[in-house]
């Protein structure tokens, strides 16, 4: 078990202790605006719990305290963010799933969300929604290799070799020193010419995780 750090415990004693300040009860004249002060600086300590947690790194922790952090409305979109991330860091795909989509629904025209959804899809096997959201980041921006790798391993998936192997030849011309080339080439070739014994080929295991957005 990784101990916890000086400065996180320090963090969570802060946060209790505000915490504790502002719910009781007490019979000093209140200052205007000052409980509203205390109450956002109980957001800010949760996010900087949220931090300490991803530094550890324990991403699942951090994406429940940026998600508390997120009460506070001046902070509520990067913490949101960063708590989505955390989730999908955390590999806990169903949360990052409901986070993202939410954030999709007010940005629309996010292309790093729809990458960091598309990647979510893909791993929690909604293959489907995950070649849509490829297909509409690649024609956004066709020039991101990770994206196409991505979106070619997600058309290898749903035995779409055809479709994978148009993919893979605009790969080679872009990016000829993409190292998850040969692998495709393997799989698309025994899946399009396979041998008499139908022996398979290796179909990479994994995705390029993309910079999940924060």
């Amino acid at each position: 078990m990784k101990k916890r750090s000086p400065f996180l415990a320090l963090l969570l004693s802060a946060a209790a202790f505000s915490f504790c300040l502002a719910s009781c009860k007490t019979t000093r004249f209140i200052i205007p605006g000052e409980k509203k002060v205390a109450v956002d600086n109980i957001f800010v300590e949760y996010y900087n719990i949220a931090e300490e947690y991803s530094k550890i790194p324990n991403y699942q922790k951090a994406a429940e305290y940026y998600l508390k952090a997120a009460g506070n409305k001046e902070i509520s979109n990067a913490a949101y963010f960063k708590a989505a991330r955390s989730y999908a860091l955390a590999k806990n795909w169903q949360k990052a799933l409901e986070i993202y989509t939410e954030i999709l629904k007010h940005d629309k025209d996010n292309e790093s969300v729809k990458e960091s959804l598309a990647y979510i899809y893909a791993m929690n096997n909604e293959f489907e929604k995950s070649e849509r959201l490829y297909l509409e980041a690649i024609s956004s921006n066709p020039n991101i290799a990770r994206v196409l790798v991505n979106y070619t391993i997600v058309l290898v998936t749903l035995e779409k070799y055809k479709e994978a192997a148009e993919q893979l030849e605009v790969i080679k011309e872009k990016f000829p020193d993409e190292e998850k080339i040969a692998s495709l080439e393997e799989k698309i070739t025994a899946a399009l010419n396979p041998p008499k014994d139908e022996s398979e080929g290796k179909i990479p295991t994994e995705l390029l995780q993309p910079e999940l957005t924060e």
